[in-house]
């Protein structure tokens, strides 16, 4: 059995990476803002407001510490970074805030999370980081979140340089099914992914031990 820490289990895309890594006999720990959403049946469960607050992931870190002591010698073999938020703002109209807000969730959290549960990491897990084809994200209104999703693929580089044990995956799907694009002022593609499609891949990868980029892109 397998042990994955979920950041983002609330997303859409997080609810299903949970469902496909449990139904393989994982054990999965959960970190989101709303633990209604999270997938049922996960064995630990933390919620935080921000997962750019580093307070607060230190201590969502330091519950998960706690309940591993109780569960004899178990490590973070997987991390999926599943956490992120869009807006649709021109860089004349977008308001500080909206840009820090975005920002925080595609990127910053990222790196405050691997930073507050690596001591739990095994000794070569393996990270996924939920990107984006961030080379097609050059469009009007989206400067927040395509400079966050490239930022996260050049963070991503980095980490895999200073830690040349870890497996790391930015996994850049195409346009996947989910509540983003209530929010932006673009059609949904008729064949876009479903997140489902996006968990299973992760999974593949896993065993495949893929690293460097995985991009999910529909038939």
């Amino acid at each position: 059995m397998g042990h994955l820490l979920l950041v983002g289990a609330d997303s859409t895309i997080g609810q299903s990476v949970a469902k496909a890594f449990m139904e393989d006999e994982w054990e999965v720990w959960a970190v989101g803002r709303h633990a209604e959403r999270f997938a049922q049946g996960v064995q630990w469960a933390h919620t935080v407001s921000n997962v750019a607050d580093e307070s607060a992931m230190q201590a969502a870190a330091q519950a998960l510490q706690a309940h591993l002591q109780t569960q004899g010698d178990r490590q973070v073999d997987a991390l999926v970074y599943a956490v992120g938020d869009i807006t649709a703002q021109k860089v004349a109209e977008m308001p500080l805030e909206a840009w820090r807000r975005i920002l925080d969730a595609n990127l910053t959290g990222a790196y405050v999370a691997t930073r507050a549960f690596s001591p739990l990491f095994s000794p070569e897990p393996h990270l996924f980081y939920i990107g984006a084809i961030s080379e097609k994200l050059a469009l009007p209104g989206l400067s927040a979140y395509a400079t966050a999703k490239a930022g996260l693929e050049t963070f991503a580089q980095v980490l895999a340089k200073e830690q040349p044990r870890w497996k790391i995956t930015v996994v850049r799907p195409g346009a996947v099914n989910t509540r983003f694009w209530e929010r932006v002022p673009f059609r949904m593609p008729p064949k876009a992914l479903q997140p489902e499609d996006v968990a299973l891949r992760i999974l593949e990868a896993y065993y495949n031990e893929q690293k460097g980029t995985l991009d999910i892109l529909p038939e």
